[in-house]
């Protein structure tokens, strides 16, 4: 029925769809997080699983709702543009320019998502080729449906990983403020009504976040048909920069506050898990697995190899421990040539 309604209107009208849905996605995004949290909360459930599962999940929840309907609506093209194009995004343009308004210090703790990131990256790109071989940067490639499964697979292996590492870093800071959180928790009444209240939330802000995904996905695809551009294009920046733009307004506000030292570190955890949950749910629940178009393999995965070269720097280098200005708007710039790169 969306479709049919945006199909009909002006092209000017379908844009302001557009970012309006986008719009939507984010917040009920947000407040679907927030509510989950809250209920994590009055269950009982330890904050440190809460943020290694459910606030490590709603970093990507935006790309994936989308991606699941593009999927569904049989337009993979979206889903893969999507989810690589925020890989880019977010690690070129939110750190860049969060390094622009302050300090984004890089954490010795970072190089093990640094890894992670770049064997999944790896791997992701070596299963893409295998389709096609090599030609497949001149005709595209494919990610198998089997493919997909082994991504969904490591999901849940990286969150465990995050579980134990946030354990670790929980030595005397935890041990030492122990007894004042059991008082507070046993000064707690678990309230009914507050789990319910929340439980309701969640369900409007899902059903908000499906419409608002619906109408991304019917806008984007009727612009790219109209103006004859492909799906890609549009996902990789408009969709892509609209779902990053949380990220891009949280990183901005905590490097002017001397807060970014975590930035990193989240933005390499999204990434992994736009690689891994939203291509790998396109792949698995998309019949014969998802198209990979030849962009991907000429624009978005070199950009994606420079990001992993530009990090390690980064996290290897003894005597580097934040991004500078400089070198933030070095980030912005690669953005940029990938945004132009991707328009001619």
């Amino acid at each position: 029925m969306i479709d049919n309604f945006i199909s009909s209107q002006s092209s000017f009208l379908v844009v302001v769809v557009l970012l309006l849905a986008l719009a939507l996605v984010v917040f009920s995004a947000d407040k679907l997080i927030d509510g989950a949290v809250i209920v994590s909360a009055e269950l009982g459930i330890p904050r440190i699983v809460v943020g290694a599962t459910v606030i490590s999940l709603g970093t990507t929840l935006p790309e994936l709702a989308t991606s699941i309907v593009a999927v569904a609506q049989g337009s993979s093209d979206l889903a893969v543009g999507n989810a690589t194009g925020s890989v880019i995004t977010n690690t070129t343009l939110v750190l860049g320019a969060g390094a622009l308004f302050g300090s984004i210090p890089v954490l010795r703790e970072t190089a093990s998502k640094l890894r992670i990131f770049t064997i999944v990256m790896i791997l992701l790109i070596g299963l893409c080729l295998l389709d096609n071989g090599i030609s497949s940067f001149s005709v595209g490639g494919l990610l198998p449906q089997w493919a997909g499964i082994l991504l969904l697979a490591v999901v849940p292996v990286y969150l465990f990983m995050m579980f134990k590492g946030s354990s670790r870093l929980k030595t005397s800071h935890s041990s030492s403020s122990e007894d004042g959180a059991v008082a507070d928790d046993g000064g707690r009444s678990k309230s009914i009504r507050l789990i319910a209240v929340n439980l309701c939330v969640i369900i409007v802000f899902a059903a908000l976040l499906a419409f608002g995904s619906d109408a991304v996905v019917s806008s984007a695809s009727t612009l790219a048909a109209r103006a004859g551009l492909s799906e890609v294009l549009i996902a990789s920046t408009i969709i892509a920069l609209g779902t990053s733009l949380p990220e891009l307004v949280t990183t901005i506000n905590a490097a002017r506050k001397g807060r970014g030292d975590l930035a990193v570190g989240n933005v390499l955890g999204a990434n992994i898990l736009n690689m891994t949950l939203v291509l790998g749910y396109s792949a698995t629940f998309n019949p014969g697995g998802v198209g990979i178009a030849r962009d991907i393999f000429t624009t978005h995965f070199p950009v994606m190899v420079a990001i992993v070269a530009i990090f390690s720097y980064f996290v290897y280098n003894t005597r580097k421990h934040s991004i500078s200005r400089i070198e933030g708007m070095g980030l912005v710039v690669l953005y940029v040539v990938y945004l132009t790169s991707l328009i001619i």
